[in-house]
């Protein structure tokens, strides 16, 4: 009796261990995720005026008097300064809060659905805390300064094939267009190729709609930044998940899109794209299942009606 009560209060105390670590973990994968954002936020205002992401320091854009590292802490330097520098005064855009807490959560949500879920290893969970952070800082360039710069894009794609040759296991194997070789080459090679083919079904397709967008409306419909942008995401989720992407984003930007200009009262806005293809990359990413169960319900309906 003695035994089985001590058993029982060891799994108990194990349980509340084993709790208590992947609660720590969460957090600090959110803490991670913060500073992460904190950085992201220094190439969301430097790289577009071409600056330096090293030097120099963090320091306000009004006063240019440097930042303390107290005031530079994720989150909580913005609200023990309220929203304004210590030493001007002049108003600190919440930009910079909403992107570390944006990034943070992007961070646990990876973590829990990929590691704590056990879909991927910890190293291919990494390949999409890769991705989710280019997503970020491209989309709020693109926000406010309606471009996406090169040294987000391109890096990306190269590391997005890199990370196909080193992590196969990011890819799907049951492709109808690649399956046939899930088995004919060596797992990394596959795992190379279907980056390649997701870089070139992204980037192409957005490049080709750009380019009849442009000879029907007789403006330029899609920039260039969108194409490296659809390119980079393919080479890490697959030529399936880009497309699939590529019709959320459009969803998404309609919707949107139609809202600002009846809000607004003007044709003539000009949107940027960027964001609405990185949330159709980010909802394809962790709800991909859903979607298609949504998908296949649709059809079905479809098919009865």
């Amino acid at each position: 009796m003695g035994t089985s009560c001590f058993s029982l209060e060891n799994r108990r105390g194990l349980r509340y261990y084993q709790n208590s670590v992947i609660c720590l973990v969460y957090i600090f994968s959110f803490a991670v995720g913060a500073v992460v954002g904190s950085f992201l936020n220094v190439c969301i205002y430097r790289l577009p005026r071409e600056m330096s992401v090293v030097a120099p320091p963090s320091h306000c854009p009004m006063c240019g008097q440097g930042l303390a590292w107290y005031d530079n802490v994720p989150l909580a330097g913005f609200l023990l300064l309220g929203g304004k520098c210590r030493h001007c005064g002049a108003v600190i855009s919440g930009r910079y809060a909403l992107v570390e807490l944006l990034t943070g959560l992007l961070f646990l949500v990876t973590v829990y659905y990929f590691i704590g879920l056990g879909r991927f290893s910890a190293p291919e969970a990494g390949v999409v805390l890769v991705v989710v952070s280019a997503l970020v800082a491209g989309s709020f360039i693109d926000i406010e300064r309606q471009i996406i710069p090169d040294e987000i894009t391109l890096p990306g794609l190269a590391v997005g094939c890199l990370a196909g040759l080193l992590f196969p296991r990011i890819h799907d194997t049951a492709d109808p267009l690649l399956g046939s070789l899930a088995g004919a080459v060596p797992s990394h090679v596959y795992g190379l190729i279907a980056s390649a083919a997701g870089a070139a079904v992204g980037g192409g397709f957005i490049y080709l709609t750009g380019v009849l967008g442009k000879m029907i409306f007789r403006k330029e419909a899609m920039g260039l930044g969108d194409v490296k942008l659809m390119a980079m995401a393919g080479a890490f989720i697959g030529w399936q998940k880009a497309l699939m992407s590529i019709i959320l984003g459009c969803c998404f930007g309609a919707l949107v899109g139609v809202a600002i200009i009846l809000a607004a009262r003007r044709k003539g806005s000009r949107i940027p794209f960027g964001p609405y293809l990185s949330l159709g990359i980010i909802s394809v990413i962790f709800f991909q299942p859903h979607i298609m169960s949504i998908v296949r319900w649709w059809q079905g309906l479809i098919a009865a009606g």
